[in-house]
Parts: structure tokens; C-alpha cells; sequence
């Protein structure tokens, strides 16, 4: 008990204890949408759109978290855009967007003089590196997200599973899919910090998928990766302390053991 308390008696570990739990309800809650809608593709996209956004701040020497979500949002609202005006289909955009944005990413890497800490804290994630100007971002982040969701959470539904008929019934798809895009593009930009580039569309998409497995409704959808994505997050800190391990990849390691639990349950 006493190396509990020790434990969480330091301000670095209670501030990465706050951000796994918002992280951990915020990124399963939005990644619903993102696996009713197959979009893990489009998250990688978005998180390597934030790399290019990540390079072009150390580049300008701009506020590394306020420039990858600015060229996030700009990609994202360009994807929409493409795919609902050209004839290509929504993975080739994807496709071309994400290539582009990393290749853009590392050409402006390379043009950097010296060693840049801050970028590799972005590209592997350091949760307890989070600072208080990140937990106020993420925490407004968390509440607008959700909100816009829950408020919103009947046309969301509808253009997620039956877009033609969303259009039929008065529903405003297109204000609506951008909407959905633009919020998916900033919760996986201001989870990098915490997960890391390369994992954070796992965050996103596993509790959600785990979730599936064993839901019979939305509800109970939504509670479950909600629950699964705070359970993967307190454990997955607390193990990569005492591990001495990288936090973004057991935060991840966890919940796929999660999501291969609720595979097994839901077979036996």
C-alpha cells in the first residue's frame, strides 16, 4: 500500500495517470465510429499527417502539438473533400494522402540540423512526459469530442450505417462526415504524445473491436471499449513503471490482450 501511494504522490505520475484515462475513454469512444465505418485506414493516415505537421513545427520552430494538429485537420478535411468530389474511392485517397504526408514528414526531418528529443517523444509516445498544458488540451479535447458525439449521436449513426438513407431522411451527410472526419483527425493527433505515432490508431480501433465482440447493442458498445480502453491504460501505465518499460506499446499490448479475451469468450 505504501508503494502505491509512493507511486502516485509524484506530479508526473498523477498527470500520466489523468491523460491515460481520458485517453482511454476518448480514443475507444470515437474509434466506434471508426470501425463501424472501417476507417483504420484513415486514422493512419491522420497520425502520419500529424508526423508532417510534427516536422514542419521544428522546421518553423512552432509549437510541435498546435502545428500536427493543424496539418491533420487540413488533411483530413482534404480527404473528405477529394473523396466526395472525384471518382477515386475512399482508400485511394487515404492511400495518396498518407504516402504523401509521411514522405513529406521525413524529407522535412532530414532537413533538420541536430537531434530533436521532442520528435521522437511524438513518433513513440512518453505519457509520463505529458505536461500540464497537454492535460488541459487533451481534457478539452475529451469533453467537445464526446459531447458532439452524443449530442449529435443519432445522424452519426445514420450516416454510418446507411448513408443513402441519411440523405433520404433530411440528414445533412455531408456537414455531418466532415464533422466525424475532423474529430477523428484531432483525437488521434493529441494522443500521439501519450501512445505514439506508431500505435495510436491501435488505441483507436482494439477496444472498440473487443467491444464488438461481446456487445448486443450501441450501449453497451459504447460502455464496453470505453471500459476496455481505461482498463488497457491504468494497467498499461502502471506495468510500463514497473517494467521500466515504454508506455504507448504496453498500453497497446494490453488491450489486444483484451481484445483476444473477448474473442475467446465469445466463442466458448
Amino acid at each position: 500500500m505504501n508503494t502505491i501511494s509512493e507511486f502516485l504522490s509524484y506530479p508526473f505520475i498523477q498527470r500520466a495517470l489523468l491523460a491515460s484515462l481520458m485517453v482511454g475513454i476518448l480514443c475507444p469512444f470515437v474509434g466506434n465510429f471508426a470501425v463501424l465505418r472501417r476507417m483504420s485506414f484513415f486514422s493512419d493516415a491522420i497520425s502520419h499527417s500529424a508526423f508532417a505537421g510534427i516536422a514542419v513545427g521544428a522546421l518553423l520552430g512552432l509549437d510541435l502539438s498546435l502545428s500536427s494538429i493543424a496539418v491533420s485537420i487540413i488533411i483530413a478535411l482534404l480527404i473528405a473533400f477529394l473523396s466526395e468530389k472525384t471518382s477515386l474511392s475512399n482508400d485511394t485517397v487515404i492511400g495518396i494522402a498518407f504516402s504523401g504526408t509521411i514522405a513529406a514528414g521525413m524529407l522535412i526531418i532530414g532537413m533538420l540540423k541536430g537531434y530533436k528529443p521532442d520528435i521522437f517523444t511524438f513518433l513513440f509516445g512518453d505519457i509520463l512526459a505529458i505536461s500540464h498544458i497537454d492535460l488541459l488540451l487533451l481534457f478539452a479535447i475529451t469533453i467537445l469530442s464526446i459531447a458532439t458525439l452524443l449530442i449529435f449521436s443519432k445522424p452519426f449513426l445514420q450516416i454510418t450505417f446507411n448513408r443513402e438513407l441519411a440523405k433520404v431522411e433530411g440528414v445533412n451527410v455531408r456537414l455531418f462526415e466532415y464533422l466525424l472526419f475532423l474529430i477523428i483527425a484531432i483525437v488521434v493527433t493529441v494522443s500521439l504524445k501519450i501512445i505514439g505515432m506508431i500505435l495510436v490508431t491501435s488505441l483507436l480501433i482494439v477496444p472498440a473491436a473487443a467491444a464488438k465482440n461481446l456487445a448486443s447493442s450501441m450501449k453497451q458498445l459504447f460502455g464496453l471499449s470505453c471500459a476496455f480502453g481505461l482498463i488497457s491504460g491504468l494497467i498499461g501505465l502502471m506495468a510500463s513503471v514497473y517494467l521500466n518499460t515504454s508506455s504507448g506499446p504496453t498500453i497497446v499490448l494490453v488491450s489486444i490482450g483484451i481484445f483476444f479475451l473477448t474473442l475467446f469468450k465469445r466463442r466458448a
